[in-house]
C-alpha cells in the first residue's frame, strides 16, 4: 500500500513522469509558493486551489534543497532549503529573527504535459517551521539558507538547567522562598564556576 494518491501513483509508474517539487512559506502577509523550477502548478491547499509559482517578486526564486530528513529515533524531521533573492534585494531583510517559527510545507507531485494539470494530489513530505534563516554572501552570488525543524521538535527540548534548588526556583519565581525551607533537598553542586563565598559543600 502506498502513501501516494492514486493518479499521482500511476503518473509515477508509468513510463515518463514530469514530476515537480512545491514550497510553501508563510512569511506574514505574503506567502511565498514556489516551485523548484519555471512555469506554474495548482493544486489545493487547506481546502482552497493555491497556484505555485518558478519566482516570487519579494522572495525571489528556490534555490533548491541541501538536505531533507524523515527523522528517526530522538530526532524530529529536518529540511533545509535556499532562496536565491531578486536582484537588488537586501538579503538581510529575508532572512530576519522573526521568521523563526513560520511554517513551512513542502510537496512533490507530478504535472499532465498534455494538460498542465497537476495530476491526483501532490504528496505532503515535510511540515514544519523555520528554525534558523542565514544569509550567505558571496563575491558573485547572494543566497538565504533556511535551516527547518518539524513541528515535533518542541517535544524534544531538554531540560538541562532545571534543578530542585533553591536558586533555581528563585530565578524562575522571585521572591519565593519555598524551597529555603524544604529538608531533604541535596545541596547544589556549582558547574563551571567557584562554589559562592561563605557556601561550604
Amino acid at each position: 500500500m502506498t502513501a501516494l494518491h492514486p493518479a499521482l501513483d500511476a503518473a509515477l509508474a508509468g513510463d515518463r513522469a514530469l514530476i515537480f517539487a512545491a514550497l510553501r512559506v508563510d512569511f506574514d502577509g505574503d506567502p511565498a509558493l514556489l516551485l523548484d523550477g519555471s512555469g506554474t502548478a495548482t493544486f489545493s491547499v487547506d481546502g482552497s486551489p493555491v497556484t505555485f509559482i518558478g519566482a516570487h517578486p519579494v522572495w525571489g526564486s528556490w534555490d533548491g534543497i541541501d538536505d531533507y530528513s524523515d527523522g528517526a529515533g530522538d530526532e524530529a524531521p529536518s529540511f533545509a532549503f535556499s532562496l536565491l533573492p531578486p536582484v537588488g534585494a537586501d538579503p538581510e531583510a529575508i532572512a530576519t529573527d522573526d521568521m523563526q517559527g513560520t511554517r513551512v510545507r513542502f510537496w512533490i507531485g507530478a504535472i499532465n504535459p498534455q494538460t498542465g494539470a497537476v495530476i491526483g494530489e501532490p504528496l505532503l513530505l515535510f511540515d514544519g517551521e523555520i528554525d534558523v534563516p542565514t544569509p550567505v554572501i558571496a563575491m558573485q552570488s547572494v543566497r538565504v539558507d533556511f535551516d527547518c525543524v518539524g513541528g515535533m521538535e518542541r517535544f524534544f527540548e531538554n531540560e538541562e538547567g532545571v534543578r530542585l534548588a533553591p536558586a533555581f526556583h528563585k530565578r524562575v519565581w522571585p521572591g519565593e522562598l519555598g524551597l529555603d525551607f524544604i529538608t531533604g533537598v541535596p545541596d547544589p553542586v556549582y558547574w563551571g564556576q567557584s562554589t559562592p563565598s561563605g557556601v561550604r559543600i
